[in-house]
């Protein structure tokens, strides 16, 4: 994987309902990668309970991982009918960040604190604001709203987690590391720390650090359609070819919409010469708008390798 699926992984702060479900359960559904059982479950909530800003905003949440236009018209039905809930600025903001539409997304979650009344979504507002800043390439506005939110919970996992990205980003590379490890030690099953850990020391080159720290996720959390996609690159480039497809694949069976993974493949059969199912990954990437998400990278590999 790349920076910006581990930021999104780091930044995303799923809204709280206050209802029959809790944010957890949804978050451990999505981190899985199973999208639509958290839509099950939220839509269960809408039918036993009612629409409320809270449980409208989740069902926009977890669409999001589903279906763009379901989940656009969702927020905006959501904002019609509660226009002074911070709960759809929050997710239209989230929307606008996958679409890497900032200045749209930072001016949702800035709305959202105008109709903030309470810590805990103000918390949640500056986590995710501090993740569209950092993709802003405003850092120091990202710090800023990090510490902010640390001072409503200091020790935060989400908070620490967004302070070690920028750290790293700010070559503080041990600073970052240690943020990361300190995490661990607090909270041992939070997967972001496992991510960002492999993230960052692949970034150094250092890919048996990032295969250690990855292959501890992968003990948590089996199935971690993230964990097992960044553990198959890192095995990749510590040539253990048998290793990583295994792993990659196993990853699409969890999120077969992930572009990178389709990436990480076709870099894979690049290598080992193999060009038609090279390019076949090449297109499957690109089909998951690869291009819209990351930058051009694929579009150079099938020039170079397919056409």
């Amino acid at each position: 994987m790349k920076k910006l699926i581990f930021l999104l992984l780091s930044f995303v702060c799923l809204g709280t309902l206050q209802a029959q479900i809790t944010r957890n359960e949804v978050r451990k559904l999505i981190e899985d990668g199973k999208p639509k059982k958290a839509l099950e479950l939220v839509q269960k909530d809408i039918d036993k309970n009612g629409e409320s800003p809270e449980n409208l905003s989740m069902k926009s949440d977890v669409l999001m991982f589903i279906n763009g236009d379901k989940c656009w018209d969702n927020i905006q039905y959501t904002i019609q009918k509660f226009p002074k809930s911070p709960r759809p600025y929050i997710s239209r903001g989230m929307f606008y960040y996958e679409l890497r539409q900032m200045q749209n997304s930072l001016n949702d979650y800035t709305k959202a604190l105008e109709y903030c009344t309470d810590d805990s979504t103000r918390f949640e507002i500056l986590i995710n604001r501090s993740g569209t800043y950092h993709n802003f390439d405003q850092a120091e506005a990202s710090i800023t709203d990090v510490k902010e939110a640390l001072k409503i919970r200091p020790g935060n996992i989400d908070a620490l987690n967004n302070l070690a990205t920028n750290l790293f980003d700010h070559k503080e590379y041990e600073e970052a590391e240690n943020t990361l490890l300190q995490m661990k030690a607090v909270d041992s099953t939070y997967m972001g720390v496992y991510i960002n850990l492999g993230y960052q020391l692949q970034q150094r080159g250092d890919y048996k650090k990032a295969e250690y720290y990855l292959l501890q996720g992968l003990a948590i959390s089996p199935d971690h359609p993230y964990v097992l996609n960044n553990l198959g690159y890192a095995q990749f480039k510590l040539g253990k070819t048998k290793e990583a497809l295994a792993n990659v694949n196993r990853s699409l069976k969890f999120y077969p919409e992930n572009s990178y993974a389709y990436r990480n493949l076709a870099l894979i059969y690049i290598e080992l010469k193999d060009k038609e199912k090279a390019c076949e990954n090449i297109q499957k990437a690109l089909g998951w708008k690869f291009t819209e998400m990351y930058g051009n990278e694929v579009k150079e590999l099938r020039e170079k390798h397919c056409l």
